[in-house]
C-alpha cells in the first residue's frame, strides 16, 4: 500500500470529522513505508478562515524523511493546486530545517486537502488527478532508499515517521487510499454475510 498511515492518527482524525464545526488545531501522526508514498489530509473551512497554517515537524534532524506538502481546494471533482512547498522551517514549533508547511493570512471557505510525500515526490500538475512524479516507480523501502537530499556521511533520512499541524481549522480527516477503501468494504460485506448466516441459523 502506498498511503500508510497508524491506526491512531485514523481514529484520531474519525473522532475529530465527528465532531463540531469551528476553527480549532489539530496534530496527525503516522508512519509511511515506501518512497512514492503520499498521505492525503482534508481539511475545511465553513468561513474565511484567518492565519490558517499547516507544517510538519517530524524531520526530526534527519530522523525521518525529508518531506514535501502541497495544499489543494476541491473543485468540479477535482483538487486545485494552491502551492506545494518543499522546505520551510518558519511556519511552527518543532520544524527542523527540510521540514514543510505554509500559512495563510486569509484563506477562502472551502474544502481542502494536504497531501504529504518524501520529497522530491512533487505533484504532476495543477490538478490532483493528475498525480504524483513518483507514481509509477516501484516501491522502494525508506530504509533502503538514498532520497536526493540524503546525507551518506550521516546516513540520515530512513525513518517514515509523519507529523503534520494544523492551526485555525474547522476539522481534519485522513483520505484513506483505494486499496483501504476496498479492505474496509470486503470487511463489512464479510460482517454483513457473518449476520446473515446467523439469522438464518437461528430460523
Amino acid at each position: 500500500m502506498n498511503n500508510l498511515f497508524s491506526r491512531s492518527a485514523a481514529l484520531a482524525a474519525l473522532v475529530l470529522a465527528a465532531g463540531p464545526t469551528h476553527a480549532a488545531n489539530f496534530t496527525l501522526s503516522g508512519r509511511i513505508s515506501v518512497h512514492n508514498a503520499v498521505v492525503h489530509i482534508d481539511f475545511s473551512l465553513a468561513n474565511a478562515g484567518t492565519n490558517v497554517a499547516v507544517w510538519s515537524d517530524s524531520w526530526l534532524s534527519g530522523l525521518n524523511f525529508d518531506p514535501v506538502s502541497a495544499l489543494w481546494v476541491a473543485s468540479a471533482g477535482d483538487h486545485i493546486l494552491v502551492t506545494q512547498v518543499d522546505d520551510d522551517d518558519t511556519i511552527g514549533a518543532g520544524q527542523g530545517g527540510y521540514d514543510t508547511g505554509f500559512r495563510f493570512a486569509n484563506l477562502a471557505p472551502g474544502q481542502y486537502r494536504v497531501s504529504l510525500a518524501a520529497s522530491f515526490n512533487t505533484a504532476n500538475g495543477t490538478r490532483l488527478s493528475q498525480g504524483f512524479a513518483y507514481d509509477n516507480q516501484t516501491p522502494i523501502l525508506l530504509t533502503e532508499w538514498n532520497q536526493p537530499s540524503y546525507d551518506p556521511n550521516a546516513n540520515d533520512q530512513k525513518g517514515g515517521f509523519w507529523r503534520l499541524n494544523f492551526s485555525n481549522v474547522d476539522g481534519v480527516s485522513v483520505v484513506p487510499e483505494p486499496t483501504t477503501w476496498a479492505l474496509m468494504a470486503l470487511g463489512l460485506a464479510g460482517l454483513a454475510g457473518l449476520s446473515a448466516h446467523r439469522r438464518r441459523a437461528g430460523h
